[in-house]
Parts: structure tokens; C-alpha cells; sequence
């Protein structure tokens, strides 16, 4: 009998080995990992699978060994697991995950696997607080949960991108603006510049919102002026910050690089208020404080292209303040900004500067 019960075991490992491998070779996988939870080997109902160079384990196992409760919704096929005050949700069949309601993108998405809901190891585990290794040499998943905040949150590509004041954001105006026509009020766009991955403060491809404060038509010896504000930026991800920013060149009078960011000098750091004003024919627009001194405009800060503008030249002459879409120029921020990356861009954006 025992002889019995040691070939049906052996049949049934063959078995099971024979199925991971048939799922292994239909999801390009490897043979799955062996995973540890604070240095012992985590219990699961079955063994980890690994798609995609993804380790997945069960749900109920990995959730609740990490002290979250969790629970599935059949109807609609999701997950929600909560510890502490972080909650994670997911569904079956799609990347789409939230951490607090923060959107995550996963890399494979939560599934069945022989009638078992698995779920990604490391965005679970991290998520809770836990810190996750890999060692490619041993193919061991080592988990750590030791001393992780209740409700902690180090979810892969969730983590702050801190943007100090006076960092200056290049942007291109997605509309054209002018005190000819311009409201007060009037909302446009301007988005943002990048011609390497992570030289910005924010990824390429978003949106720095704007307002026009004033705006002022050109009448007899005074200039036309447009006053505009930039108040919040939205991610590719569709995710809102609030800053609090204001046009500037981007010549070298105005800005520098620092550790990998561009930053405001001189007289642009002394100002709260500048503005777009129209001077010189053909001269598109400079942008500088409404500030007079002996009759002329001190402190011009430059006009399109980043070009430092002659202040004698054409200075009789006055006209509509115009920034034409496509224009390029410089956000600057008055206030310091954090936002939560939950696309990876941490990453990129540390080869540039130390955050």
C-alpha cells in the first residue's frame, strides 16, 4: 500500500510538472523561482509560475502572509487587499492596478492558473511596505517584510519626485496667445519639452495647464501685456500636481543648469509678477517685470527663440504682446512640487539628477 501511495505521488508531481511546464512554454516562462518571506520559504497552495520574467504566486497567500486581508469579487473579477491604511486593488485579466487609488501599470496582469488567482509578486509585496530581491544566480525571491510600516507603500514605479522652487520647466505653447484677443481667465496649455528621457521635471508628454490673469490690449506709447500663470501640471497617466509657475526665457541671463536641472538666476528669481509684454516691430514678444526706470524696461528677460532681447533697439516701438504657438520657452516654478511616479519616469529622471 505504502509502495501505492509513493507512485501516486510521484505520478502526481510528474503531472503537476508536466502541466507548469506546458503553461511555462505557452507563456514564454522559466522554471519559477523559489521565493522566501523573511528567510524562510513562503507556503503556497501552489508552486510560483514566472511569465514574462514576472513571479507570480496566489493571491490568498502572498496577501495574507504579508498580514493584508483581501477579498475577491467574482462578479466583476477584481481583487481589493487592505493592511493598514493601503489599499490595493486589481483585476483579473488587466495591467491596471491602484495603490490608495494612485493608477499603477503593471507588467503582467493578475490571473488564473489551473483554478488559482496569482497575482505579481513583486508589485504585491511591495505595495505592503515589503522590499523584494532577486538573485539571478541562486533564482531566489527573497521578501522582506521586516520592519515595514503598516501600510507602507514602495510599490515599483510609485515613488516622489521632488521639484525644488525655482526649477524651470522648458514647454512648448500649444496655442497662440495674445492681448489682442485675450480674456482674462482664459485657460490654454503649453506642453512639456524633452530631448532625452528624464531631463525633465516631468515626463514628455505632459501638460502644464495655464491661465491668463490679465490682459492688457496695446494702446498709444504702451505696450500690449498678457499676465500668465501656469497652476497645475497632468502627467501622461492623466494624473493632476499643482504648481505654482510663471513664463520665463531661456537664455542664459535667466537660467542655468544645476545637477542636471535648469534653474533661474538673477533678476528672474526676484520677480513674482512677469509678465509678456509687445515691444519692438516684428520683435514677437519679450517677457519681462512692468517694472520702469528712467523711462525704459530694465531686467528683459528675453524674447523668442531664448535670445536676450536689445533694449534700445526698436524701444519706441510698441505692439500687441503675441506668443505664437510653438513657441519655447521656460516655466518657473514659485513653489516646490512632489508628485508620485507610477510610470517608471523616477527612474529615468535619476540619471539626470539626484532626488
Amino acid at each position: 500500500m505504502k509502495t501505492n501511495i509513493n507512485k501516486t505521488a510521484v505520478k502526481s508531481g510528474a503531472l503537476t510538472v508536466a502541466l507548469g511546464a506546458a503553461f511555462a512554454g505557452a507563456a514564454n516562462a522559466q522554471p519559477a523561482p523559489q521565493v522566501y518571506l523573511n528567510g524562510a520559504p513562503l507556503r503556497t497552495e501552489i508552486a510560483p509560475i514566472q511569465q514574462n520574467g514576472r513571479t507570480l504566486v496566489p493571491m490568498r497567500d502572498i496577501f495574507e502572509s504579508l498580514g493584508a486581508t483581501v477579498n475577491y469579487n467574482a462578479l466583476n473579477r477584481s481583487i481589493a487587499a487592505q493592511k493598514g491604511s493601503t489599499i490595493v486593488r486589481l483585476a483579473l485579466g488587466t495591467r491596471n492596478a491602484t495603490v490608495n487609488n494612485v493608477p499603477v501599470r503593471l507588467d503582467v496582469p493578475a490571473q488564473t492558473y489551473y483554478g488559482r488567482t496569482v497575482v505579481p509578486l513583486r508589485f504585491v509585496s511591495e505595495a505592503l511596505g515589503a522590499n523584494v530581491a532577486y538573485n539571478s544566480g541562486t533564482r531566489i525571491v527573497s521578501i522582506n517584510s521586516a520592519g515595514a510600516m503598516a501600510g507602507g507603500t514602495q510599490v515599483a514605479g510609485v515613488r516622489q519626485i521632488s521639484i525644488p522652487a525655482q526649477s524651470v520647466i522648458p514647454v512648448t505653447l500649444d496655442e497662440d496667445l495674445s492681448s489682442a484677443t485675450a480674456v482674462r481667465g482664459q485657460r490654454f496649455t503649453a506642453t512639456v519639452v524633452s530631448e532625452r528621457l528624464g531631463d525633465s521635471e516631468f515626463p514628455a508628454g505632459t501638460k502644464l495647464e495655464g491661465v491668463v490673469v490679465e490682459s492688457t490690449r496695446k494702446s498709444g506709447d504702451t505696450p500690449g501685456m498678457l499676465d500668465l500663470r501656469f497652476r497645475s501640471a497632468v502627467l501622461p497617466n492623466g494624473t493632476r500636481v499643482a504648481i505654482q509657475g510663471l513664463p520665463i526665457a531661456l537664455d542664459s541671463e535667466s537660467t542655468t543648469t544645476a545637477n542636471g536641472r535648469i534653474v533661474a538666476t538673477g533678476e528672474a528669481r526676484k520677480s513674482n509678477s512677469l509678465k509678456v509684454i509687445g515691444i519692438g516691430a516684428g520683435a514677437g514678444f519679450v517677457i519681462g517685470r512692468l517694472l520702469k526706470k528712467d523711462g525704459a524696461l530694465p531686467a528683459i528677460l528675453g524674447a523668442a527663440g531664448g535670445f536676450l532681447y536689445d533694449r534700445m533697439k526698436n524701444k519706441d516701438e510698441v505692439a500687441e504682446a503675441r506668443v505664437a504657438a510653438g513657441t519655447k520657452l521656460g516655466v518657473r516654478l514659485n513653489n516646490s512640487v512632489a508628485y508620485r511616479d507610477t510610470t517608471g519616469y523616477y527612474d529615468q529622471r535619476a540619471g539626470f539628477v539626484q532626488m
